[in-house]
């Protein structure tokens, strides 16, 4: 009987050495410092969109709004007071926009909760690219909190809410609504804003209780009641010569950026020797020549926005020394004042 024999053939796995392990390791790496840039440029592009077209919805509401009130155009802002005063609560014009239904926007504020916010994903009202309000409180927006030293100042970005009274003294629901977008506005109180002889003609007023009665001897009546029924103070849109010029909504924090504080002048903000006299003017998006600058989108009045690099709007001046909001030229493309804008 012949003998069998089973020969069994021993299987061996190969597997990576150490030196190929770090070879895979160091091509992922490499591929993933070349393709992160480019992601987050992609994505940093996908938010700069997307807050271009929060400023058009913006921009197409207060349109709207200036057709159905005979072409007067919105207050900025109106502070509450207890004087004679049509409106007790105050008025700000992002939550005054969503409330009469010019701008679809979720309310972030609910009775029963005063001094409390809630922030829904995803609203017209905050750009994707500025801070979070639930990562950092909203300011009311009339303070230095809310006005950088320079565009790409962090305090440009926080969220503001104007006036958002809860609960409210009309009796009304409590409204209100935190933006990353702010009106060209000049405060009252000053011949600066006087239309149509002033210097600093912004097309929209904020009226401040704090200015009630202000500039003596003008004529002005007393309280906010005052203010508001004031002939020089009063804005419509027939004012606006070039509607494709002049700014009407623009990336900025603070109430008063424009001129970067209460005052009626432009305020110079030096930092590492750079003169800056738009410092309230946002710079959230891209890049620009230093780190004080980016990329900025603006709404104009006929419904475009077109975004600018912030340096030279912000360290612009004229001939004299002098910058500032009222002397930027239409060679740059943009202006803020009726001034510059006939």
């Amino acid at each position: 009987m012949q003998e069998s024999h089973l020969h069994h053939k021993r299987s061996t796995t190969t597997g990576f050495t150490l030196v190929e392990l770090l070879v895979v390791i160091g091509i992922i790496a490499v591929l993933i410092g070349i393709l992160l840039p480019t992601l987050n440029r992609a994505r940093r592009a996908g938010y700069q969109i997307k807050c271009s077209s929060n400023m058009r919805q913006l921009a197409a509401g207060l349109i709207m709004y200036m057709q159905n009130n005979r072409g007067v155009m919105p207050p900025a802002m109106i502070d509450d007071s207890s004087d004679p005063n049509f409106y007790p609560d105050g008025w700000f014009w992002a939550a005054e926009l969503m409330h009469q239904k010019y701008v679809g926007a979720p309310n972030n504020i609910k009775a029963g909760f005063p001094n409390q916010y809630f922030f829904p994903k995803d609203s017209v009202f905050l750009c994707p690219e500025a801070t979070d309000p639930e990562y950092h409180a909203p300011f009311k927006g009339t303070s230095a909190q809310n006005i950088g030293a320079f565009p790409a100042d962090p305090a440009n970005s926080i969220a503001v809410f104007g006036e958002a009274q809860n609960p409210r003294v009309d009796g009304q629901d409590p409204y209100g609504i935190v933006t990353h977008y702010q009106l060209t506005n000049i405060q009252t109180g000053n011949t600066a804003g006087f239309y149509p002889s002033g210097t600093q003609m912004m097309p929209f007023m904020y009226f401040s209780a704090k200015q009630n009665g202000k500039p003596s001897g003008s004529g002005i009546g007393a309280g906010m009641g005052g203010q508001l029924a004031f002939a020089p103070y009063q804005r419509k849109i027939t004012m606006v010569k070039k509607s494709a010029m002049l700014c009407m909504v623009a990336e900025a924090a603070g109430v008063n950026w424009v001129m970067g504080g209460p005052g009626y002048a432009p305020n110079k903000v030096t930092t590492d020797g750079e003169d800056n006299w738009m410092a309230g003017l946002a710079a959230r998006h891209g890049k620009s020549s230093n780190k004080r600058h980016a990329m900025t989108n603006i709404a104009f009045f006929d419904g475009h926005v077109t975004a600018f690099d912030t340096k030279p709007l912000s360290t612009y001046v004229d001939g004299s020394g002098s910058g500032g909001a009222n002397l930027i030229p239409q060679s740059m493309g943009v202006v803020f004042t009726l001034n510059q804008a006939r």
